[in-house]
This record gives C-alpha cells, structure tokens and sequence, in this order.
C-alpha cells in the first residue's frame, strides 16, 4: 500500500522534520524519523546525492533569508546536508543576475534548481533553457511559471483581503463614515502586486474609502523612499489621514516609524503583509501604529521544497500526486496587535489566524 504520509506531510510533520523551535512537542521518535528521512528506516543507504543550485533574487530580504534558513535547517535535520551538494547564488535583485545565475546552475548540469523570489517573467530566456535542459525546476513564490514543478507560497489574493477587510472593520469600529488611506505599492513582485489589486479592488464596494495617494515603489532604498513619502502624506493630509496601508512589513515599519515621531500613532494606523520577526516584536508594544499583518511561513517554505525535492528528483516520486496543482499554497494568518501576535521567540508560522480564533470560541460551546 502506497505511503500516504510521504504523499501528502501534514504541516506538523514538515515542520518536526525542520527541528525549529517547538517540534519536540509536535512530533517524536519514530514519526519524527519517518518523515524527515522519507519514510523509509533504510533512507540514509538508498539517499541519491544529488547537486541542487539555489539563486536568490535578493538575499538582503528577510523572505529570502528566512527561507535558505528553513531549508538549511531540513537539510541538516534528515542528514541530507552530507550527500546533498547545495550551491547558492544571490541574485542581489537584478534580473539579468538572475538570468545568468540560473544559465551556469544549467551549465553546471544541476541535478536540480530552485529559484527564490525570483523575477520570473523578465526571465524568458533562463526558462527556455530550462524547459530544453529537462532538469527539475521549482520556484519559491516567483510566480509560477512553465516549466517550474511547483512553486511554494503563501495565497496572496486571500492575504490582502484579510488584511484590508481588517482595515475596513477597523474604519468602522472607530464610528467612520468617511476615511481617508494612502497607500505604498510595489509592483516589482507577483506577491505585493496582487496584494495592491486586491486593496484597491475592496476600495470599489467602500466607497466612503478615499485613496488621497499612493507611491509605486522599487526594492532598492524602499525604507527611505517609503519614510520620505509618509512624511510628504502626513505634511499635506495631517490629522484627515486614517490609515498607511503598505505591501509588506518592512515599508509598513519605515511608515509606522514616521507615524509615532509625529505623534500621530492615535490618530493614523498601519497594514502591513509577511509577519516577520521584526514587525512582530514591535507591534507587542502598546503604542506601536502597525496594527495588523499576516504570518506567511516562510521557513516552512524552504523545508517543503527540500522534501519537494527529495521526493521528486532523489526517490523519483510520482509528480502528479505529489504535486497536483502547480501552486503549493500555505495558509497564512491574519495577526492583530494586542490579539493574537504570538509570544516573543515563537515562530510565525505556528500562530493561529484570527478567524480560527472566533471559530474554537463557537465550537468550544458545541
């Protein structure tokens, strides 16, 4: 009969197969040991070595780092670190980098290659290359695009509508009938470009919403730009101003930053995207104006591509059933200031979403 935990690994079982923080209390002994060696006892004799090229768009990203993190820590958990040749390349945000990082990971005749974050759709030539070398691809939310296995993400769409719903409740919860937001967008993204269509898209049905202005901005100097640019908001519309809404956490802390040195932390808050560390550590204080974000799971990304990996290229699994849609999609929960941020040293992608909240008080009465 056919393994179905190596089919289809809960997300407790990728992560106990990571050995990040808290996985002794999710999985021990023998579980533990089947899925983070492929559910075989005699793994470590029949393990391929294999050559896998990682290239980065833009190592300097937390995304980035948390990720390589994750998949190091897989990597050293199963002992795959031993027979796995691993050579990683960043990208350092420039596409033609990127391009040419993926051609010599083609040259050196990579068992397989991963691409994180990468700027897929200026990358025509490298996936042509790709499609015509037949080495396994996968991407790590890029975009899925052919001839990628799969590429390991979050549901951006559903990210930015729980965080702009958010907002919405909040304008209203405040007694708003009338509301005026600015927004920081980038485009240079799949991810945070969907993330800006949908906001905008919510703006349709809440027409008392106002969009005063937004900036389109590049990864490059984005802190800068995005504090110089709040600052502008906050000199033109003041106190009529009610929310920043950014598409990730680092640009809704440059906004947040600008918000709490005007005194306005009361009166203006921020929305931010990802959930990282960071964020979340400032967001525990009280006064802090980023109010809401999401939790995506970055590190458990770098792991499933590990097993993705594994599975696929060193055991020759069956690709249709261990990856039935191309998109790999992890939840990734709505996190709230003074609601359910989690404790400091948690890991993000083990926090509980605040719908799921609501949900256990109803069914704990049922």
């Amino acid at each position: 009969m056919e393994d179905q935990d190596a089919v289809n690994p809960t997300r407790r079982r990728l992560i106990g197969g990571m050995g990040l923080a808290g996985a002794a209390a999710v999985l021990g002994g023998s579980q533990l040991a089947q899925f983070t060696l492929g559910s075989t006892p005699a793994f470590a004799q029949e393990a391929k070595p294999l050559k896998v090229a990682v290239v980065a768009q833009q190592m300097a990203a937390q995304s980035d780092q948390r990720s390589w993190d994750g998949l190091q820590q897989w990597l050293k958990k199963t002992g795959l670190d031993k027979t796995w040749h691993i050579t990683q390349t960043d990208a350092k945000g420039d596409p033609g980098q990127l391009v040419s990082q993926i051609e010599d990971a083609i040259t050196a005749k990579s068992d397989a290659i991963l691409v994180m974050y990468g700027t897929l759709t200026a990358a025509k030539s490298a996936l042509d290359s790709l499609t015509s070398s037949k080495i396994p691809f996968f991407s790590l939310d890029s975009g899925w695009q052919a001839p990628a296995i799969a590429d390991i993400t979050s549901n951006n769409y559903a990210m930015s509508a729980q965080t702009v719903q958010f907002m919405i409740d909040t304008l209203l919860a405040k007694g708003k009938t009338s509301a005026n937001i600015c927004a920081i967008v980038a485009n240079f993204h799949h991810g945070t470009r969907k993330r800006g269509k949908v906001m905008k898209t919510a703006l349709t049905e809440n027409e008392w919403i106002s969009l005063k202005a937004e900036r389109v901005i590049q990864y490059s100097g984005f802190y800068e730009t995005t504090q110089n640019t709040v600052s502008d908001w906050l000199t033109t519309y003041g106190e009529d101003l009610d929310v920043i809404w950014c598409p990730w956490d680092e640009p809704a802390m440059a906004a947040a930053e600008v918000i709490a040195a005007r005194g306005l932390q009361d009166k203006i808050f921020v929305i931010g995207h990802d959930g990282h560390p960071t964020a979340l550590d400032r967001m525990r204080k009280p006064d802090y104006p980023l109010l809401a974000t999401t939790a995506q799971a970055f590190e458990v990304w770098g792991a499933y591509t590990g097993w993705l990996i594994n599975e696929i290229v060193g055991k020759g699994g069956d690709v249709k059933k261990l990856v039935p849609v191309p998109t790999v999609e992890f939840p990734a929960p709505l996190l709230v200031k003074g609601v359910n941020i989690p404790p400091a040293g948690t890991p993000t992608y083990n926090a509980q979403d605040l719908y799921y909240i609501y949900r256990d008080r109803a069914l704990a009465g049922m």
